[in-house]
């Protein structure tokens, strides 16, 4: 989760069990996803990474598979045999044929649809509106959920998904998540999120602002702003 998937979902074999949960959840503490999160998210077929960059909601092994954040499951079982294999000089292709499986169905697939026709909507309460009209229970849960995040990080999160999907290689996204992340450690939200979620842990965060009209166009453009001389990364 959050960094764990900087650090794996980069790679070029990524393998799930089914004791795997993968999620960004950075817009339950007031943060915007980093480490490269808005470009694996960028990337997720249709609206599948915006509604896991907006809920921050977990997924199982069949559907990191379906958002293109894995490529393999191997049964948590084989995992030692498959890397003693690989440790002893067996083909990386070969080996993983002897030991991936197939995963339980998840359950985004079946959400397919409106996943998409929702979070297509050009912005946070439109996408809201949308999930409360569809008339399913998962789709009310997903806007009951995200209406729990931060309104400020949500915008942000959003505009920067989408922004994502225009820059290209993964160098050019994190500068741009460089950039948002800097300028979020001035938003009250971030420390307000740590407090309630991990110091605290009452669950009960005061967001500032506290709902999502009246977190404006300028309080999410300057979260994109340059950071000044000397501090932007040279890529």
């Amino acid at each position: 989760m959050g960094g764990g998937v900087g650090v794996s979902a980069h790679g070029s074999v990524r393998i799930v069990t089914e004791r795997s949960r993968v999620a960004m959840p950075e817009t339950g503490i007031g943060f915007v996803p980093d480490v490269g999160g808005t470009h694996l998210l960028g990337r997720a077929p249709g609206q599948l990474g915006t509604h896991l960059a907006l809920t921050g909601a977990a997924v199982g092994a069949a559907d990191a598979l379906l958002c293109d954040l894995a490529d393999h499951f191997v049964p948590s079982e084989r995992l030692a045999e498959l890397t003693a294999e690989l440790l002893a000089g067996a083909p990386l292709r070969e080996a993983l044929a002897r030991h991936t499986g197939r995963a339980a169905p998840g359950e985004l697939a079946e959400r397919r649809g409106w996943i998409d026709r929702c979070y297509r909507a050009d912005t946070v309460e439109e996408i809201v509106e949308r999930l409360f009209g569809e008339g399913d229970p998962a789709a009310k849960e997903a806007a009951e959920t995200i209406l729990a995040k931060s309104p400020t990080s949500l915008k942000v999160t959003l505009a920067a998904v989408r922004r994502a999907r225009e820059l290209g290689p993964l160098e050019r996204v994190l500068v741009q998540e460089y950039r948002v992340s800097c300028n979020a450690l001035r938003s009250p939200d971030l420390v307000e999120g740590i407090r309630a979620q991990v110091i605290d842990k009452d669950r009960a965060p005061r967001w500032s602002p506290a709902t999502l009209p009246e977190v404006t166009g300028d309080d999410v453009a300057r979260f994109f702003a340059p950071l000044g001389e000397g501090r932007e990364l040279d890529l």
